[in-house]
């Protein structure tokens, strides 16, 4: 029998589950410490992991189960239970991690505000995309936390997120509780199912631009330790690190680089450095 059959509370359960655990949690802001910078707390990780890999999972089940406009790779029976039990841990995660971002998102607001795109979020993705793939004309002003790109893209996710968790929810009670109409359920059906498809597009681009291109290898890390090298900030996140030492979040220095033989150890503390980024984010 399906666990959606079996294990439908999970499914309530999940999103309860994730706000409770934002009200209790405690939060660590970024800040500058020594030759790293912290980007991503415990909770930060953990909502963006277990939504990710619901989201990966959900995905891949629901491209083997089959859409409206694609067909199925199994057909009924011990297969087809095993791809839905997989769709049902699956969205038991994305829940989870969905309302944890959620309940995280209402108590500290300004999380949120850093994910929404600027009156430069066209402007700055062209020029952001365009030296990425070596066209020199481009110049980037001193980019925030996240880059106006991924903010256009968060938005994206956003809305297909709202989507797939209110369709995936009514389906999921019209399968255990509800009898709803056979055209509204199609309709929902294909919210569900089309959503599914731009949230595939979000991802396939996500993974490619956060985890496969090169020029992510030196921040991807911090979505497993919550840090990331200071030198790859000044380079990609000056007015991130500007807003961060305007805040007093820089602690400590790394230690002394030392020069050509016969020179003294060059001191490029954090101090420095942050001080360069403050002066070149407000210009």
């Amino acid at each position: 029998m399906p666990w959606f059959d079996q294990f439908p509370w999970l499914i309530a359960l999940a999103p309860f589950a994730g706000l409770f655990l934002s009200a209790v949690v405690k939060r660590r802001d970024p800040a500058v410490i020594g030759d790293r910078v912290y980007r991503h707390d415990p909770p930060a990780r953990v909502s963006h992991w277990t939504h990710a890999l619901g989201v990966g999972f959900c995905l891949v089940s629901g491209i083997v189960m089959g859409a409206r406009f694609t067909p199925a790779f199994v057909a009924d029976g011990p297969d087809a239970i095993l791809w839905m039990n997989v769709h049902f841990v699956a969205a038991v995660s994305f829940l989870f991690g969905t309302f944890f971002y959620l309940g995280n998102t209402v108590i500290s607001r300004y999380r949120f505000k850093e994910h929404l795109p600027t009156r430069h979020a066209v402007d700055y993705t062209i020029r952001h995309y365009g030296r990425t793939i070596g066209i020199k004309k481009f110049t980037m002003p001193p980019e925030d936390k996240y880059f106006e790109s991924e903010k256009v893209a968060y938005i994206m996710a956003l809305a297909c997120s709202i989507l797939l968790v209110v369709s995936g929810l009514v389906k999921a009670l019209a399968h255990v509780v509800l009898t709803l109409p056979d055209a509204f359920m199609n309709v929902l059906t294909w919210t569900h199912d089309i959503a599914a498809a731009l949230m595939l597009l979000f991802f396939v681009a996500h993974v490619f631009f956060a985890v496969i291109a090169p020029f992510s290898w030196k921040t991807f890390p911090s979505m497993f330790t919550g840090w990331m090298p200071l030198g790859e900030a000044e380079k990609e996140h000056k007015g991130w690190l500007a807003r961060l030492a305007a805040m007093g979040r820089v602690e400590g220095a790394p230690a002394p680089v030392a020069g050509p033989a016969g020179e003294e150890p060059s001191d490029t503390g954090s101090s420095q450095t942050v001080s360069a980024a403050v002066e070149q984010g407000g210009q």
